[in-house]
């Protein structure tokens, strides 16, 4: 990656990104990488469910376009995500007027991303999110160390 604003993770997280335009979904799909993630990548929402719906499967985030070719559109895929994995985040990238309101109706707000997108501004998102569902484990990890005598729990 040639830009060193990028903050890398170490990260076991894994991204979903459904995009049906090939060379946004490979430019997005490496930067995530390149960023540390886990990334698997799905042309349509179609084949997002296929993915989704493989259990051994531990996806954290689903990124996903909002007009997509196939049998669902991004907001079927997000509303799917939120009956069946309730757990999981989505952030919906769009630039498609009716996007604002329904993304706001499937996703928290600041889950909602204009098209075109920075790869970065997409990559503070998701860390956001990710950092949002986790505060009990950094604070019980802090309430742990300080209880074990100064050093690390293991």
């Amino acid at each position: 990656m040639s830009d060193s604003s990028v903050e890398l993770v170490e990260s076991t997280d894994t991204i979903l990104v459904v995009e049906d335009e090939v060379l946004i979904r490979l430019v997005i799909a490496q930067y995530l990488r390149d960023c540390g993630y886990r990334v698997i990548e799905a042309a349509n929402a179609d084949e997002a469910l296929l993915v989704l719906r493989k259990s051994e499967l531990d996806i954290d985030v689903v990124f996903t376009d909002v007009e997509m070719p196939g049998s669902l559109d991004g907001f079927a895929l997000a509303q799917w995500v939120r009956s069946n994995r309730p757990g999981m985040d989505v952030i919906l990238a769009g630039s498609v007027g009716r996007a604002v309101q329904a993304a706001s109706d499937l996703c928290d707000a600041q889950s909602n991303v204009p098209k075109p997108y920075d790869p970065q501004g997409v990559h503070d998102r998701i860390r956001r999110l990710l950092a949002s569902r986790r505060p009990g484990k950094r604070d019980l990890q802090s309430t742990l160390e300080s209880a074990s005598l100064g050093g690390p729990v293991q």
